[in-house]
């Protein structure tokens, strides 16, 4: 007996039928016609992308792409933040070719904050505005091209109709609009990655020299994006296993056709190598010269993963690529103290992706998701293989994801996001042929999600939705939501709220005044005096309140139990009033300023900003370390002492990194080793200094 409203379903289904066929058979028949619409959905898109970066300035590691794309086009050279590939940088940075940059070739030395600071001068020192401007309309040239491909992805599987749907979701997503205009590479690799997995659709189905090639370049180009883009060659290796075993290929056994499949994903592989080789201009080391003065700065690919090693030593891909990808390895396997929901873990919860990505999605947009999962359970068997095609993606990308670290920063997950919404929309669509009220709650449903997103305009990048109190609230739930974003929304503020009294805190490499703000700076890095009490308006990034490492902590410490009375750029930045006791703040401009001193060989200067730096913060490890590292020049013992302060400090100090906590330890051990051997050299005997543990004689 058929199940009561069996006939409405089908009525339903086969009028949703209707309509596709008549837009099916109207775009056959006008097929320019059709280009029209994905036309207008990125016209939508880049609008919205050219008015909120109006509104931004620069942002952390713009500066240092740049500056690492541009010197690749003009020296060749790759010693500038090889830890990421250079294709995406060098399309962000090709339209400077015109402006003619003065740019020095030599090789760069030093850590990645020293690569940041040369990268910042080098831009300060030009047309910094116009070129950053430049750079990020290049940039979005992938924002772009990830629509069109969102588009044929949805309209060769499943139709028009949730073409229109999965591109509609698209341009309003705000983490595509937070990140889509900025010169970053996770737009490009997720771009790069869903048109490698619709090349390898496109083979599976056709069998092609021409999408074989076409799947080898667009594996390739991901590969040369971003290192996380080296999950596309796992997910081709599970699809073409699983396409093997769901598709008939007449007499031939399904082993057979996997096979096939998997040899096709080894050629790929092969020429994916070869345009590595390609884009780093078929060149093992760093610079054109050869030099590997710069290698020095990276860890070794054998401290990250022995096949590294091996690729290094027989050559098979260039070194910096190795190099690169041993330190993005490094940098994800690391599970730290974090900052999730409003509280600190000294080991992140098992929950911790999972909030990222609930808090920055709409509501809309997660009611859509549990839809499209009943609709695509309940149809599993329609269209087995498309789906297959979104779903291994996002299962393999997300399962990798979240093995590597389990705090995963929704730009991570930026990968997965057309696939979700490609499998969102085909879902949603499916449940409405057979749920009457769905296809009427699905539009209400996509008005809310782009309100909700255009309601963030301009700040998607500390986006959080209503459930959680939107952008303004986001700063007690989420951490580094200021990248350096906001200086031009705080300059409109202070415009428009004229403050007295003015401080400004930052957390970055670099000043805010760059930005003509009218106010007093001060931050992790910048090598100024700071009174050690301060009164009246003070901006503070909300980066710092949130991080977990011992310097930022230090700086912002003055404000933790503080509340805010307004918010800047959501709450990339927090306005508090007030008195304040910013000793700590004091004691890190004074360390700023030895270590500036101590550069440019004022000894004497040095020693006495590190002192006055100990006197304001006798409880900071950094600062006693800091100290110590200056006086190893003159006065041994003085040094040992400060070095063993501040690993007694280090120790006791319980919301340390484990990971930073060795780090800080094995360093000052070296040091502590190497004052004693000098100590004993020079006078023949142990110094007088206590042991770790107990407290330093002087």
């Amino acid at each position: 007996m058929p199940s009561c409203g069996g006939r409405h379903e089908l009525d339903s289904y086969s009028r949703t039928a209707e309509t596709g066929d008549l837009a099916a058979n109207l775009f056959r028949k006008y097929p320019r016609l059709e280009w029209l619409i994905p036309a207008l959905f990125c016209a939508v898109l880049v609008g919205q992308l050219l008015l909120s970066s109006r509104h931004l300035s620069r942002t952390a590691d713009e500066a240092t792409h740049l500056y690492s794309g541009y010197r690749y086009l003009k020296c060749g050279d790759l010693s500038v933040s090889p830890e990421h590939p250079p294709f995406a940088k060098v399309i962000a940075a090709a339209p400077l070719l015109t402006m003619n940059f003065t740019v020095d070739c030599a090789p760069v030395k030093g850590d990645g904050v020293q690569q940041s600071l040369a990268s910042l001068t080098w831009l300060y020192s030009q047309k910094w505005l116009v070129a950053l401007t430049c750079g990020r309309m290049a940039a979005s040239i992938f924002t772009v091209t990830l629509c069109v491909l969102v588009w044929i992805t949805a309209r060769r599987m499943f139709g028009a109709v949730t073409a229109i749907f999965a591109s509609l979701l698209l341009i309003f997503e705000p983490n595509v609009l937070a990140y889509g205009s900025l010169v970053l590479t996770d737009i490009p690799v997720t771009c790069m990655m869903l048109f490698a997995v619709l090349c390898f659709y496109r083979w599976v189905k056709h069998r092609t020299l021409t999408f074989l090639l076409l799947t080898a370049l667009a594996a390739g180009l991901t590969l040369l994006t971003k290192h996380s883009g080296a999950i596309v060659m796992p997910v081709l290796v599970v699809l073409a296993i699983t396409d093997g075993f769901i598709q008939s290929r007449g007499d031939r056994p399904n082993w057979k056709v996997a096979l096939d499949n998997v040899l096709a994903v080894a050629f790929i592989c092969v020429v994916a190598t070869g345009i590595i080789w390609t884009g780093y201009g078929m060149r093992f080391a760093m610079h054109p010269t050869g030099s590997h003065l710069a290698d020095a700065t990276l860890p070794e690919p054998s401290s990250a993963n022995g096949v590294g090693l091996q690729f290094e030593k027989h050559s098979l891909l260039p070194r910096p690529y190795v190099q690169g990808f041993g330190t993005a390895l490094t940098l994800s396997n690391r599970d730290s103290v974090v900052f999730v929901a409003g509280k600190i873990y000294l080991h992140a919860p098992w929950f911790a992706t999972a909030f990222n990505f609930l808090i920055h999605n709409t509501t809309a947009m997660l009611g859509m998701i549990v839809m499209a999962l009943f609709g695509i359970a309940i149809t599993l068997q329609q269209q087995l293989r498309e789906r297959l095609f979104l779903l291994v993606p996002l299962v393999v990308y997300l399962a990798v994801c979240v093995n590597a670290s389990r705090n995963v920063s929704i730009r991570y997950l930026l990968p997965m996001l057309p696939f979700l919404l490609i499998a969102v929309a085909d879902g949603c669509m499916a449940l409405g042929r057979r749920v009457r009220w769905v296809k009427y709650a699905l539009p209400c449903l996509i008005v809310l999600h782009a309100s909700s997103s255009l309601r963030a305009y301009p700040n998607y990048l500390s986006y959080a939705n209503e459930l959680w109190g939107g952008p303004a609230r986001a700063y007690q739930y989420l951490p580094w939501l200021d990248t350096g974003q906001a200086y031009l929304e705080a300059k409109v503020y202070l415009e428009q709220h004229p403050q007295g009294n003015c401080w400004f805190i930052t957390g970055w490499q670099w000043d805010p005044a760059f930005n003509t703000l009218p106010c007093q700076t001060f931050g992790l890095y910048l090598p100024q005096e700071i009174p050690s009490r301060v009164h009246g308006t003070i901006i503070v990034s909300s980066t710092l309140l949130t991080d977990v490492r011992p310097a930022e902590r230090e700086v912002s410490a003055a404000f933790e139990n503080a509340t805010p009375v307004d918010h800047i750029g959501g709450s990339a930045l927090l306005v508090y009033k007030g008195d304040f006791d910013t000793s700590l703040d004091s004691a890190v401009g004074e360390r700023n300023l030895a270590t500036y001193s101590f550069g440019v060989g004022h000894f004497a200067e040095a020693l006495q900003h590190g002192r006055r730096a100990v006197d304001l913060g006798p409880a900071s490890a950094i600062t006693h370390a800091d100290l110590c590292f200056f006086l190893a020049h003159s006065q041994l013992d003085e040094a040992l002492t400060e070095c063993y302060a501040a690993r007694n400090l280090m120790l006791h100090d319980p919301l340390r990194e484990e990971q930073i906590r060795k780090q800080y330890l094995q360093s000052l051990d070296l040091s502590i080793a190497a004052l004693r051997k000098r100590y004993q050299l020079i006078y023949g005997r142990d110094p007088e200094i206590a042991s770790s543990g107990d407290n330093p004689k002087r």
